[in-house]
């Protein structure tokens, strides 16, 4: 064995749960045994008194100074799993004065081999799972948007904290029996098909779309994403997939005008006229509120024009419009 540390151990009797503790914290380092009764082939069984005589155990502060104290003495370990950098393996114990085990009791062992084994390899790919997912939540938790995992049937598998809050506002967009709920009828039809486009089409593909809301005038944006998690979480969960991002254009952090400007380098004079385009006023009407001449309002126009590739000024607007960010597909 490269190491004999010991990661993680459980114990059936908890009258031996500081024995446990001990042996992880010291004499799993010493133990001699370990080099043979814990590297046996997976599914095989190992006794102590196969390898170790009465004249090892006398000098051995294994047994004199650990086994002996909590009443132990013969013990057989079998290998159950094997990873990497870690194996896996169950032992049973019995106390002083006990026979040793007999060739009936290893054949009882062998015939659990096959049953621990399979068990021990859920459990392995159980915990890569976990491991996979708690990565996942970590990344998601501090999005500024919400996030769901969403299958082919429409039911929640899991949602972010920011998620939460926009569901549980209700407005537009809600929960019902683990179920996305669209209050509008045309929103509702929208969702569905996105969804299955996202789960159950060839080729799977993404939509976004606005949900109108009641108690904003800003609507919730809404991306489908197709999205694969680890296959083996399919049956468990009903996959295919989607990823739906939900996004609260009214808990922006970072402003239109911010955002504008750091996405085409705008000045601050353009970046001024840029939102007051987006408000829906004419030159004119700019350049009499800023008391600044159409001459030069037109200049900060032309660039732009230039700045952002467009020709006409319906088209900036389009441009300034899809420029503010979301998850675009």
């Amino acid at each position: 064995m490269k190491s004999r540390e010991v990661i993680a151990s459980c114990v059936s009797n908890s009258d031996y749960q500081a024995g446990d503790l001990e042996y992880k914290d010291y004499y799993s380092q010493v133990d001699d045994r370990l080099g043979w009764l814990a590297t046996g082939e997976v599914g095989e069984w190992r006794a102590d008194h196969q390898r170790f005589d009465e004249r090892f155990v006398r000098k051995s502060e294994i047994y004199n100074d650990f086994l002996f104290k909590y009443g132990g003495r013969h013990m057989v370990v079998g290998r159950i799993g094997e990873r990497t950098t870690q194996s896996e393996a169950i032992a049973f114990l019995r106390p002083l004065g006990a026979q040793e085990y007999a060739e009936t009791e290893y054949a009882f062992l062998r015939s659990l081999s096959p049953h621990l084994i399979r068990s021990a390899t859920l459990r392995a790919r159980m915990q890569t799972l976990e491991r996979q997912q708690s990565a996942s939540e970590s990344v998601v938790a501090h999005l500024p948007y919400g996030t769901l995992w969403i299958n082919a049937a429409g039911r929640i598998v899991s949602l972010n904290p920011q998620a939460n809050v926009i569901l549980a506002a209700a407005d537009g967009l809600s929960v019902r029996n683990d179920k996305l709920v669209v209050s509008e009828p045309a929103g509702a039809e929208r969702l569905q098909h996105a969804l299955r486009m996202a789960t159950t089409m060839e080729p799977r593909q993404g939509q976004w779309f606005a949900i109108a809301r009641r108690k904003q005038s800003t609507p919730l944006l809404v991306s489908v994403i197709p999205a694969t998690i680890p296959a083996a979480l399919d049956p468990l969960c009903g996959g295919p997939f989607a990823l739906l991002i939900l996004q609260d254009m009214t808990c922006q952090r970072v402003s239109r005008s911010a955002q504008l400007q750091a996405i085409y380098r705008l000045t601050p004079a353009e970046t001024r006229l840029a939102e007051a385009l987006l408000e829906n006023e004419t030159i004119e009407s700019y350049a009499l509120k800023n008391d600044i001449s159409r001459n030069t309002v037109r200049t900060h126009l032309a660039s732009l024009f230039a700045k952002t590739g467009a020709k006409r000024q319906a088209e900036l607007i389009r441009t300034l419009l899809a420029s503010q960010p979301h998850v675009m597909l």
